[in-house]
């Protein structure tokens, strides 16, 4: 079986030369990295060249002439990835990198699932990221069970969403669901490549397989983050929905969906008051309901 990573980076070039290493360190050797670099400004480029990871038979360095954000880019690499006609395609962001047995062992769990996501584990203070969600179709969104399957011994959990920080998806999977939706831009991409892949897989979350995250968390609440948040969580509920074979949202979900995220929406005003924060949110809420 052939593996091939699709990485994806924006102005982390120190970072991202950390990445690569980590995948070049894999104990079953990746076949191809798809490099996608969303229009760097911080050297990224020159720094790769000095290297020596552009002149690397094994690596694919694609540059775009704008950022497309995580949603934009993993859609060109997983395209490239699947044409090329790779049998596993392994994403990832920047700011992680892999452990050492982290492709062996989301491998181990191929024969029966198709998608398989990997723990992070935070190097700034050792927190472990357990994440153990599903996209409740009761209420319009996520659920967090507590890392319950775990604290009973267990080493995977079936889950119905997926994360780009180190999903592995087989490529028939692809065929069936498509690429991801680079209209997300951020936030929420994976989050419904998850939900399409649930239909079609047993959708797994191990934590025998980790990644180190370089970057603490996904930052406080600001008015670009915010917009995407509220917009997309519209998108989410949407194209979740659509995905269903069966079902559709009901009053009752409607209410709950709008009452989380008018306490989002509070939270982050909140959090940072002021003029361009309400700019992000009504934004949000009129792109979000606009489906624009």
């Amino acid at each position: 079986m052939t593996v091939a990573a699709v990485v994806v980076t924006f102005n982390r070039k120190e970072l991202l030369l950390e990445t690569l290493r980590g995948l070049t360190r894999q104990s079953v050797p990746v076949e191809r990295i798809f490099l996608v670099d969303n229009a760097s400004t911080d050297g990224t480029e020159q720094l790769l060249e000095a290297e020596g990871w552009l002149a690397r038979d094994k690596v694919t360095y694609m540059k775009m002439s704008h950022n497309l954000g995580g949603a934009g880019g993993f859609e060109r690499g997983m395209k490239l990835a699947y044409e090329a006609g790779y049998d596993w395609l392994w994403t990832m962001d920047d700011d992680v990198e892999p452990d050492q047995d982290a492709l062996e062992a989301m491998l181990g769990y191929g024969g029966f699932s198709q998608c398989i996501n990997a723990t992070k584990i935070f190097t700034e203070n050792g927190e472990v990221q357990y994440w153990e969600q599903f996209f409740d179709f009761a209420t319009g969104r996520l659920v967090d069970l507590k890392n319950v399957s775990f604290a009973l011994g267990r080493d995977w959990c079936p889950v119905n969403v997926a994360c780009f920080e180190g999903m592995l998806i087989h490529r028939d999977l692809v065929a069936k669901i498509g690429f991801p939706d680079p209209a997300y831009f951020i936030y929420h991409d994976d989050t419904v490549y998850g939900v399409k892949a649930s239909f079609h897989t047993t959708v797994i979350y191990t934590r025998k397989a980790v990644f180190r995250k370089k970057i603490y968390g996904y930052g406080d609440p600001n008015p670009f983050r915010s917009y995407y948040m509220v917009r997309n969580a519209f998108r989410l509920k949407r194209d979740a929905f659509n995905a269903a074979p069966v079902g559709h949202s009901s009053r009752y979900t409607n209410f709950l969906f709008f009452l989380n995220l008018s306490r989002y929406s509070l939270r982050a005003l909140a959090h940072q008051p002021g003029l361009p924060m309400i700019k992000a949110l009504m934004r949000g809420w009129r792109d979000g309901i606009g489906g624009r």
